[in-house]
């Protein structure tokens, strides 16, 4: 058969089936090779997945920049970005509530907490990140820095929903000036955007290599063994992700006038991007891409709404933190109030919410959740083994529900 037959997607799925198949062989409980041989094969193993990423990370903040910008530029006037601007905001806010409370009450009635031993959890050194993450700043200055003060510095950390914002300011100004003022940067612009479209159709011609890299070299890190030692919390995340992903098919069914069964096959080259990179932003210009390209959303719709999505949107990642809250609760016998319950869904809506789109940054986030409800932030270490596979898996979520969003939006907003 000849490979360019093959549909993309297929190519992915391969790819990410021998890379499960090579993880598990190159684990180094199978002894298949050496320690000496392992450091110095496995860095190679995850090459092409790193090419990848670099190439799509390349482009990320600019394209970021110039979709937000071209996006809102698009818009008739200020008042349409007003209305849509409100849609969206409202649409993710909603889901990110129901995400959370799906989660939450799954965790308790599963209690998977209190399937572990106490005296058997392991509470080892916690990462020196998840201490900076318990400094808290007064709400008002957190909203305030949301403006970048600094627009190298905000492209130089990767403060994407400050440079989503600087984006928004830039179609604003596209929308209210002159337009002798304002066309040779909205057709730099408009060049970026298709320098970055053009990187990421070269990735793409890598990208099968690269799933079945960052899978075989994910699963030699994580190893199969460590998921049985902590399978009811997996499960209840996972069960809880599934039907957060129910919850868009109907509402992209309901609201967007899509078939689930068309819905899926739309999104699911996506899903496997973001389950192999675990970061909703580097997958962001394929999302582009596919939106327009495939599920033809139209471009002002989807320039706004995904890099948006990218930013604030994070449901899996919202109900994997009430999920893990609820857990850690448990595993200490510490019990929540109905008050605390609600207080609960609310603190998590707002920290997902401010979460980064890259891997592993969840954990973090949730150590400061912890905090504030006095659970012991050492917990977190129970749940390392298992991290990086759910982080792999509500990326994927979050993915789905950025895309959802875009296609309800591409419905009920009339030119």
């Amino acid at each position: 058969m000849q490979t360019d037959k093959i549909p993309f997607w297929l190519k992915i799925f391969i790819g990410l089936v021998f890379g499960v198949i090579a993880g598990i062989c190159f684990h180094p409980d199978r002894n298949f090779i050496s320690e000496e041989t392992a450091s110095t094969f496995l860095p190679w193993l995850r090459f092409p997945g790193d090419v990848f990423l670099n190439l799509l990370q390349m482009i990320m903040i600019p394209l970021v920049i110039a979709s937000v910008a071209l996006g809102v530029s698009s818009l008739s006037n200020l008042s349409d970005l007003y209305k849509l601007g409100t849609r969206v905001f409202l649409y993710f806010i909603i889901t990110t509530i129901l995400s959370i409370s799906i989660g939450i009450s799954l965790a308790l009635l599963v209690k998977p907490g209190n399937k572990i031993n106490q005296a058997e959890v392991s509470l080892s050194k916690i990462d020196k990140d998840i201490s900076k993450s318990e400094k808290k700043e007064p709400i008002p200055k957190i909203i305030a820095d949301i403006i970048p003060n600094n627009v190298v510095k905000a492209i130089a950390e990767k403060q994407m929903l400050s440079l989503v914002v600087f984006g928004i300011f830039l179609g604003i100004f596209f929308l209210s000036a002159d337009s002798i003022k304002v066309a040779p940067l909205r057709n730099l612009l408009l060049s970026i955007e298709g320098f970055s479209i053009w990187v990421v159709e070269q990735a793409m011609k890598i990208a099968p290599f690269a799933v079945f890299g960052l899978m075989a070299f994910a699963l030699t890190q994580i190893g199969v063994a460590l998921l049985t030692g902590l399978f009811y919390y997996v499960l209840t995340v996972l069960v809880g992700l599934f039907l957060v992903l129910l919850m868009y098919v109907l509402f992209a069914y309901l609201f967007g006038n899509r078939k689930p069964i068309q819905f899926l096959n739309e999104i699911r080259e996506i899903q496997i991007l973001g389950f192999s990179t675990s970061s909703s932003s580097s997958v962001l210009p394929f999302s582009l891409k596919i939106a327009k390209e495939k599920m033809k959303i139209r471009e002002k719709i989807a320039d706004f709404v995904l890099p948006l999505g990218a930013t604030v949107n994070m449901d899996g990642t919202a109900l994997y933190q009430g999920v893990a809250t609820i857990f850690l609760s448990q595993v200490y016998q510490i019990d929540f109030s109905i008050m605390e319950l609600i207080l609960l869904v609310f603190t998590v809506t707002g920290a997902s919410i401010g979460t980064a789109a890259t891997p592993g940054v969840g954990i973090v986030i949730l150590g400061s959740i912890l905090h504030s409800f006095h659970i012991p932030i050492e917990g977190i270490a129970i749940l390392f083994g298992v991290d990086r596979f759910l982080d792999m898996c509500r990326t994927s979520v979050n993915l789905s529900g950025d895309l959802t969003a875009t296609v309800i939006m591409d419905h009920w907003w009339k030119d």
